[in-house]
């Protein structure tokens, strides 16, 4: 008999994302080598972050779960300086094409993760001390059997009261119809601590400080309406 045959077996978690990884143009390459030492935090699980010494200030922070390649990232950073501004992605190109953003722009108040967002929320990220969460354009997972790693979940609404400041707005983002509707009845029934800012079972008009990317307009075109849900922290 196996020596560990009688162990508790491990259960993977479920994740929201599968790594598929392309391969980084020769810029990318040199954005990890010279840029990630300036502008990425390595983190270690289980260690809260000390966001006030990452980021040189205690302005109000933003996080962006999931920024793609991170244009428009770059964008809202670029034009809100008063606020400093994290993103977490898993995907190496599109860190590697935001940290050629940062460069680009000359940004100072934006920083980069490459992370499961849900483990920084739940071991990283102190409580009350986010401004906002920004979570645009998710994988809709759209077949019934993978609707479990959907991102928004009764687990994600949970971290998001713990790390969110009263006050403070957690804004998504969907072209998926179904998966919009399955956001709006979880964000809905989250009451105890969030509150919509337009009314419950109402979509948000997409505020003027959320770019409109290509994709979105690909989309319109396509006739793939975009529902924006902002809820505040009660």
């Amino acid at each position: 008999m196996d020596a560990h045959s009688t162990d508790t077996p491990h259960r993977r978690p479920v994740r929201s994302f599968v790594l598929r990884e392309g391969r980084l143009t020769a810029a990318q390459e040199r954005a990890f080598r010279e840029l990630w030492p300036l502008h990425g935090i390595d983190w270690t699980p289980g260690e809260q972050i000390d966001l006030s010494t990452v980021f040189g200030s205690a302005r109000p922070l933003v996080l962006e779960i999931g920024f793609g390649n991170g244009e428009s990232l770059a964008e809202m950073a670029a034009a809100d300086p008063d606020r400093n501004w994290l993103g977490i992605e898993v995907h190496r190109p599109g860190v590697g094409h935001l940290l050629l953003e940062i460069e680009r722009r000359e940004l100072t108040n934006l920083k980069v993760m490459r992370h499961d967002a849900v483990e920084v929320l739940a071991q990283g990220i102190a409580p009350g001390s986010l401004d906002a969460v920004q979570l645009f354009f998710p994988d809709p997972w759209p077949k019934r059997r993978h609707h479990k790693r959907r991102i928004l979940s009764s687990q994600l609404i949970a971290l998001l009261a713990k790390t969110i400041r009263p006050g403070g707005i957690f804004h998504a983002a969907t072209d998926w119809e179904p998966y919009a509707e399955q956001m709006l009845e979880v964000l809905d029934g989250a009451s105890d601590h969030f509150e919509s800012t337009v009314g419950v079972g109402r979509y948000a008009p997409r505020p003027a400080t959320r770019p409109l990317t290509k994709f979105e307009q690909r989309g319109e075109r396509l006739g793939h309406p975009v529902h924006d849900l902002l809820y505040r922290r009660r």
